[in-house]
């Protein structure tokens, strides 16, 4: 039932906890359940039968902010503040549920001109008539499904409905965990025609929107958005607390529409909760719309419904869009890297607008983080190789990522960019200025001060949601077989038109056989009858 060897922090923890209740079996119990925690499960549910633990540790849920560190509640386990924040989500989505539409919207004239919508495909028209029912939806789908297009469609429909005389003005807001996304949804949204005076747009990220600031966590404030209709792409990647801060902010006569993919790899963080919300409610598209790459399409299908078979059966024959490479893991793969991610080195000082073009085209990503063949080794490998071929006076260019957010310069956890510099002796990157895209203007900004960032020649595959790139090579050493299917699966949708994997075929069938999904109680208290 528990690990045999919990880890130091862990046990601290778990003996802080107990004080003069301690005993050794409670306290690995105890380190177990933070160790689920930390791996981002928001409960666990032991095989065996638990310890007794004195009611000033563990009692059941009867209240939303329980005294106990630890809740107990249908042989689930809560560290205290994952059941707050699940139990704050269920809260919150009941009301949203069940709050009455906004009064404004005429029902007919909205069935009228979806009536009048001929190409539609059935489950498109399924998405938008549920979301103008509902004031909380999802409309979830894989890369390619239309899921940007029908949300783009579902607000004109909806603006097309809104009887004048009740409404003077429309305030629609298009959020995203990065910018980029953000940016994506307005643009094919204006890609249908201008929305006219009528509607005040506002495009943000996700942490802007919400006001939260770095290591801000407290719920309960109740800072409502002020807009009439709010659309969040890339739903996927939003962790418990974030989803519990969001919901919080909706207020009863907004509506609130979710997009994502519920497929891909989950948080790191707490929680894989938006696959559970799509379960529950969530309306599917399933028809891909893109005509090119097909072979990468059969590819993301098989990952997730036929299995490794159909996956070794595409990866035999190479095609122009697909291919499995076997490369060894050793010191050649590394000068193969090299020439792949080509660092800019050269006399003439590089273009910011075409660098951040040319990142968007080709990138490696990678499903470990730490180890010989871990994204962050790698980079550092690159970034030295480049150091030592450049000379003094040369200009170099280096992709970053930004990993904490930073709302006063308007960057963000996940936010790519690219830093230049010239050469004295190597590359310093404090020398360097970066430059990230505007999304407002369409140029970029410059900043000679960042938060943290880390180098980005190679991304996790974590870190590559919400970003796709023409030609993708993912890499599966060995130890990536701990991860499950979603991992690859995500590696695979980031590429429009061409992908290339470098792992064992054995170590790619166990992650077939995996899922990585996180454990909640979500569903189950969702299905539950309230007492």
């Amino acid at each position: 039932m528990q690990n045999a060897s919990p880890s130091l922090l862990d046990r601290f923890f778990a003996k802080r906890t107990l004080a003069a209740a301690y005993t050794e079996e409670r306290a690995l119990f105890l380190a177990r359940l933070m160790e689920e925690s930390r791996r981002g499960h928001l409960c666990w549910k032991p095989d065996g039968e638990a310890p007794a633990f004195p009611s000033s540790i563990v009692a059941g849920g009867e209240s939303l902010c329980p005294k106990t560190p630890v809740v107990l509640d249908g042989g689930r386990y809560y560290l205290q503040r994952n059941w707050v924040y699940e139990s704050y989500l269920l809260s919150q989505v009941d009301r949203l549920r069940v709050s009455e539409p906004a009064p404004f919207y005429d029902k007919k004239l909205f069935e009228k001109e979806l009536s009048n919508c001929e190409a539609l495909q059935p489950e498109q028209r399924i998405a938008i008539a549920s979301a103008f029912e509902n004031p909380f939806s999802i409309i979830c789908g894989g890369p390619g499904t239309g899921k940007t297009y029908t949300a783009a469609l579902l607000v004109r429909l909806l603006l097309a409905s809104v009887k004048k005389e009740k409404r003077k003005s429309f305030k629609l807001i298009l959020s995203a965990s990065t910018g980029k996304a953000a940016s994506h949804l307005q643009s094919v949204l204006l890609g249908q025609g201008n929305l006219g005076s009528f509607v005040k747009t506002e495009t943000t990220t996700l942490h802007r929107l919400l006001k939260l600031q770095p290591g801000e966590n407290r719920l309960f404030q109740k800072r409502r958005i002020d807009a009439d209709f709010v659309l969040i792409d890339e739903a996927s990647m939003l962790d418990a607390p974030l989803l519990a801060h969001l919901f919080e902010s909706i207020g009863n006569g907004t509506r609130l529409v979710l997009l994502g993919d519920p497929d891909q790899l989950p948080p790191v963080e707490s929680g894989s909760l938006f696959p559970e919300m799509a379960s529950l409610f969530g309306s599917h598209l399933k028809r891909s719309m893109r005509v090119e790459a097909s072979d990468l399409q059969q590819f993301a299908k098989a990952i997730l419904e036929s299995g490794s078979e159909e996956m070794e059966r595409l990866l035999k024959v190479p095609s122009p869009s697909l291919e499995h490479l076997n490369w060894p893991f050793d010191a050649a793969l590394q000068e193969k890297l090299f020439k792949m991610a080509d660092p800019f080195i050269s006399n003439e000082k590089p273009d910011p607008e075409k660098s951040i073009s040319q990142l968007n085209r080709f990138r490696i990503l990678g499903s470990l983080r730490q180890g010989p063949y871990g994204v962050d080794e790698l980079n550092r490998q690159i970034l030295h190789e480049a150091g030592r071929r450049v000379q003094p006076g040369q200009w170099w260019a280096v992709p970053i990522l930004i990993t904490s957010n930073e709302p006063r310069l308007e960057l963000y956890n996940g936010s790519c960019g690219i830093l230049i510099g010239k050469s004295s002796r190597g590359i310093h990157l404090r020398e360097g200025t970066a430059y990230f895209s505007d999304f407002e203007t369409g140029g970029v900004r410059s900043f000679s001060n960042l938060p943290p960032f880390e180098i980005a020649f190679c991304l996790s595959i974590h870190k590559s949601q919400g970003s796709e790139f023409e030609k993708v090579l993912a890499l599966f050493p060995p130890g990536s077989e701990h991860f499950g299917r979603e991992a690859i699966y995500t590696a695979a949708t980031r590429a429009k038109k061409e992908l290339r994997l470098v792992g064992d075929k054995e170590v790619l069938k166990k992650m077939i056989a995996k899922r990585s999904l996180k454990i909640s109680g979500f569903t189950e208290r969702y299905r539950t009858p309230k007492k």
